[in-house]
């Protein structure tokens, strides 16, 4: 990893896992834990508008990855896969929820070590107003195989 993105991802550490910034909150932010060698992972957290105006996020990005991009799993055919979105509509006084299974943000290019639990992730949101969001999101260890299957039994 370069110096000048070890900067950015110093800068952004101390960062909370909670945002708050004009009308957008991002709270309970985390990244699944990679296995070594493993160069993507997904990102996961609620956005909400507490604004009286939707919120549109057109991008996003971590010094900690060569790209960042926003997919939704979707079911076609009793078959479960990703389809890439352009962006994420908040609507005034909504939430959109990433998580397994959902809209997600998947993290391409890992530079760098290993994501271990209790690492930290620092993503940036760009708004379609211009504006950003950054949070600190933690990395939690991925559910066991019988967790994850115990989970698909409730659907």
């Amino acid at each position: 990893m370069n110096s000048k993105v070890w900067g950015v991802a110093l800068l952004f550490s101390g960062f909370p896992m909670f945002s708050w910034a004009g009308d957008l909150s991002i709270q309970d932010a985390w990244v699944r834990a990679t296995p070594p060698n493993m160069q993507t992972t997904a990102a996961y957290m609620v956005i909400r508008n507490t604004g009286k105006a939707g919120k549109t996020v057109v991008g996003a990005a971590s010094p900690m990855f060569a790209r960042v991009e926003f997919h939704e799993t979707v079911q076609q055919g009793g078959v479960a896969g990703m389809v890439a979105r352009d962006s994420l509509v908040i609507d005034a006084g909504g939430q959109v929820a990433l998580k397994p299974g959902g809209y997600h943000m998947m993290l391409i290019g890992l530079r760098g070590k290993a994501l271990q639990a209790g690492d930290k992730v620092p993503l940036m949101l760009q708004l379609s107003d211009g504006s950003q969001e950054t949070v600190s999101a933690d990395v939690r260890a991925a559910p066991s195989a019988a967790a994850q299957e115990h989970q698909h039994h409730k659907h």
